[in-house]
């Protein structure tokens, strides 16, 4: 296999999923203490981080620095580094805090490259479950799901024609939305099939899958979107914001298996922003 940038940051996310994994994992297991960062950062509410997020984290730009000293690097926790070339990683090395805090298995690692920008490839790892989701868009789309004994999967959203048909996620409405964006929300799903909570990232996995159909989220940073997008795109689904535009730095996200289906969600989705 003939070597190239995109090449060789692709073969590194092993590395990198794997590291993270040997931090969070363990801690994940045996139960860890969380501290609310919101009021430090002039918020309300209730954000938890805990030692895995950070530690993780720091160890994940050691290893991209080592590696990759002129790329670029934005995460969840730490300061951003500003590269000298045109890639950027984003991490969040624990997506799901409040899960993994619960000890709900669903919480996952996010990884993303970027060239010039746009995210190109994707990882979505799921330690406690053992699978990881991963997306290539840097040349033909592709998306695979690897399994905890290696193999893979190719990974391939369910089309519908009607939004009636539609299995439609969220983390957590009430959570994320404001009553504009709640109020779209509701009437998206009062016309779906049925709707599940609670998901994170796991749910834009099943997603890719096949498995759902839609997902509406809010309230979501870089480190939460970008290496969601080549996975849903590799699977041959479509993801953007509630206008139809660039989704890579938030803050609200629809994804779909169905692009026929998104002028009508845009539709409702739009009424929020009155």
């Amino acid at each position: 296999m003939t070597s190239s940038p995109i090449a060789d940051r692709l073969a590194f996310f092993d590395i990198l999923s794997t590291a993270a994994r040997a931090i969070t994992l363990p801690l994940f297991r045996s139960g860890v203490a969380a501290e609310n960062k919101a009021p430090s950062e002039g918020k309300p509410g209730y954000d938890p981080v805990t030692e895995a997020d950070i530690e993780a984290e720091r160890e994940l730009r050691r290893l991209i620095r080592d590696r990759f000293p002129n790329d670029s690097i934005e995460g969840e926790e730490l300061p951003g580094h500003r590269g000298t070339n045109e890639f950027s990683w984003t991490l969040d090395p624990i997506d799901g805090t409040r899960g993994f805090v619960a000890g709900v298995p669903v919480w996952s690692t996010l990884i993303a490259l970027s060239q010039h920008g746009e995210p190109v490839l994707g990882l979505i790892d799921l330690p406690a479950l053992n699978i990881r989701a991963f997306g290539d868009i840097s040349g033909e789309p592709t998306a695979t799901l690897i399994h905890d004994d290696g193999t893979q999967t190719r990974l391939t959203v369910r089309t519908i024609d009607a939004l009636s048909y539609a299995r439609l996620g969220c983390t957590q409405p009430f959570g994320m939305f404001g009553p504009g964006e709640l109020a779209a929300y509701k009437i998206i799903q009062s016309g779906v099939a049925f709707s599940r909570l609670g998901l994170d990232a796991f749910g834009y996995v099943m997603l890719a899958q096949g498995r759902m159909d839609l997902i509406i989220e809010g309230g979501l940073k870089p480190c939460d979107v970008r290496a969601l997008m080549p996975v849903i795109i590799g699977a041959g689904g479509v993801i953007t914001d509630w206008h139809g535009g660039n989704p890579k730095d938030g803050p609200r996200l629809v994804a779909c298996g169905s692009p026929a289906l998104m002028p009508e969600l845009y539709t409702y989705l739009g009424r929020a922003m009155l």
